[in-house]
């Protein structure tokens, strides 16, 4: 069995692989806030009434994000797909690795597509520097921070290069996981026409499953993608629910500090595995795959965010430590890395966090650890 290619979240499949009830699952493979904002006491009339945008939701929405030049989405995936429709056929530039849609949707819409690195600032800035001032009739593509690999740039720096585009080029910029920090984000700052700005509301919230999102834009590509919605776009429980959610500045503040607790918590629950799987990865030079790389044991090899840490790794042990997990109801996410030249494929295994009051949840993890670390290195021999 091999659920590497399940998307994040998709415990459906993985149940069904395993046989392991829904239920029993702990999902590992995403990056949401496992504490999630409560959704109880939802009333009656936001699911009989038609859900044209309320003011309270856009008032909310304008104060949360400090800015009432957005768009709402069902959810930033869908804008995504349709934002090649909304811009000039011109190139885009984007991270060699990050949200993998972004890169799908701007080739099934036929764009010349270029890359930057995207596990080390100064070679990511250096490179997008060159692209920019060698052709700056281009779009660039920035997630920030980045996912999977974690990196995070200025928004300084990205409104500097939003200056340098070409007229009818934008800067699009994915905060999909800037919650827990939203003073790095782009809106913090005054920000130009040719910026666009996706967030992602279920993330920091936990409440993937209404599906909110916001673009914000202003000028001409507004306009082009308020054409390409259409009507009664977010529903109206999501809606009261958003809302209530971005007026509650005392849960906000709280998740904050629990997001950041959960977070220490994971990365030192799982550190003698990482430690056993690091001591087994050979050095640089001694496999074909790995000598085309960087080092393994350098200091980009493990990146932590908020709400999720990914540690690159050799694509056999990633696989086999997922599958392991993956037996015990327990659901991490592989992500292949391209290597340009490798023998051996490299991946990225991401772990979300865990909930900051279930210490069942924790032994089960625990007890997978400790089961898991004396059978990682038969993926090398």
């Amino acid at each position: 069995m091999n659920i590497s290619a399940l998307h994040g979240g998709d415990i459906i499949s993985a149940s069904e692989q395993f046989g392991i009830a829904l239920d029993q699952w702990i999902d590992l493979s995403t990056g949401l806030n496992p504490d999630a904002y409560p959704s109880a006491n939802v009333p009656d009339f936001v699911f009989r009434q038609l859900p044209y945008l309320q003011p309270d939701f856009l008032a909310a929405s304008a104060s949360y994000y400090g800015s009432g030049n957005f768009i709402p989405l069902i959810g930033s995936q869908m804008l995504i797909q349709n934002l090649p429709h909304c811009v000039d056929k011109h190139p885009v530039l984007l991270p060699e690795v990050g949200y993998c849609e972004h890169r799908k949707s701007w080739l099934n819409a036929s764009f010349e597509l270029r890359s930057y690195p995207a596990f080390d600032l100064a070679k990511a800035i250096k490179a997008i520097d060159t692209a920019i001032s060698e052709q700056p009739q281009q779009h660039l593509v920035v997630i920030n921070p980045n996912n999977p690999s974690g990196l995070l740039i200025d928004a300084e720096q990205l409104l500097r290069w939003a200056g340098k585009l070409a007229s009818g080029c934008y800067l699009i910029v994915d905060e999909a996981f800037i919650d827990v920090e939203p003073g790095q984000s782009v809106l913090a700052h005054d920000w130009p026409a040719n910026v666009l700005v996706l967030r992602s509301f279920g993330k920091f919230f936990g409440l993937a499953g209404i599906r909110i999102g916001f673009a914000f834009c202003t000028g001409q590509l507004r306009q082009r993608i308020q054409r390409q919605l259409g009507l009664w776009m977010i529903n109206g429980p999501a809606q009261y629910l958003a809302g209530k959610a971005m007026s509650d500045k005392v849960w906000q503040d709280t998740a904050r500090v629990q997001i950041e607790r959960a977070a220490t918590v994971t990365q030192q629950l799982f550190l003698p595995l990482i430690k056993r799987i690091q001591s087994i990865i050979p050095a640089a030079g001694e496999t074909g795959g790995l000598a085309q790389s960087e080092p393994l044991c350098a200091a980009n090899w493990q990146v932590h965010q908020s709400l999720f840490s990914s540690y690159k790794m050799p694509m056999p042990i990633g696989l086999q430590v997922q599958q392991h997990f993956a037996r015990s109801g327990i659901l991490l996410r592989v992500i292949e890395l391209p290597v340009a030249g490798a023998v051996d494929t490299e991946c990225l295994l991401r772990i979300g966090i865990l909930p900051t009051d279930n210490s069942s949840f924790q032994k089960r993890v625990l007890d997978c650890i400790n089961s898991c670390s004396l059978k990682v290195g038969s993926a090398l021999q």
